[in-house]
């Protein structure tokens, strides 16, 4: 009888252990699959992952903390959109050679430009991290509205706008407006791709190139808010398990899922609206409306 009960105690431990790493697992999944899924598309990444926080509460689930999963699952979202514009990124870095005329170079031209619409959420950023906060009790109301509200504006925008603008038509000018109105990002639930994509619409620009914009200009946002999120917590992150099992398999699979996204993306614009967006956007944020008021 002792050596049963032994076994049936070593055994439900191991059941206990296999369940506990299974739901890990998926929930690392999961938490990927959202960040790739809505860090390119116009749906507001920072919006589903406060409310994927909200129903599942992240320490439980996972053996690193929020502030790891951000960091990791953020630097896989950079790798990915780096690597899938790398030949347009070396064009554009190596038109630094004639740097004083970037008239010459229209590869130059969209690097400045990308410079100039990042400087305004640079400044912002750094003001709205330090005192917005993101413990608020009305923050699912504040996603559900916003997801909506600009749910609306895009459509107005991608519906009646013209298309006639393209890289080429892209000044100084026209980025700083659509840097200070990717700033807009800043709240819970509006989108950064979506704010962009507002702003480009809105000037007239076609959505191939509104769509590459949005996303070469993620890299600097991607990159300024992990070093944000980096420098607020532990300065000894990842030194003492860099290579544990589930920072590999958080990074790798924000990478894939966002690589996957971004093709969806560019792909989609080519031939269909951003519809489609638009009614997630609503169903989005009119279930987190009905929610809020209902618990």
């Amino acid at each position: 009888m002792f050596f049963i009960s032994i076994l049936e105690l070593i055994y439900t431990k191991c059941y206990d252990v296999t369940k506990l790493k299974l739901k890990r697992m998926l929930f690392l999944i999961i938490f990927c699959l959202i960040q790739g899924f809505s860090e390119f598309l116009p749906i507001s990444s920072q919006g589903h992952l406060i409310v994927y926080n909200h129903f599942f509460y992240l320490d439980e689930f996972s053996e690193l903390s929020i502030l790891e999963l951000n960091v990791i699952s953020h630097l896989g979202s950079l790798f990915a959109v780096v690597l899938y514009y790398n030949r347009l990124l070396f064009r554009m870095f190596q038109g630094l050679r004639v740097f004083y005329r970037p008239d010459l170079d229209k590869n130059l031209s969209l690097l400045f430009n990308l410079v100039v619409s990042t400087i305004p959420i640079v400044i912002f950023g750094y003001i709205f991290g330090k005192y917005f906060n993101y413990d608020d009790d009305n923050l699912i109301l504040i996603i559900g509205i916003t997801s909506v509200l600009f749910a609306i504006i895009l459509f107005i925008v991608d519906k009646y706008c013209l298309m006639v603008r393209n890289q080429e038509a892209i000044n100084s000018k026209l980025a700083l407006y659509t840097g200070f109105l990717q700033c807009l990002a800043l709240i819970p639930g509006v989108s950064r791709s979506g704010a962009i994509m507002i702003a480009l619409r809105s000037l007239g620009f076609n959505r191939n190139f509104t769509v590459r914009y949005s996303n070469l200009l993620s890299i600097p946002v991607i990159l300024g808010a992990t070093v944000f999120i980096f420098s607020n917590g532990n300065n000894n992150l990842f030194i003492d398990d860099f290579l544990n099992l589930s920072v590999i398999i958080v990074f790798f699979l924000s990478f894939l899922f966002s690589i996957i996204f971004i093709h969806f993306l560019i792909t989609w614009v080519r031939k269909s609206s951003l519809f489609i967006f638009i009614i997630y956007r609503i169903f989005f944020g009119s279930a987190l409306i009905i929610f809020f008021f209902n618990t």
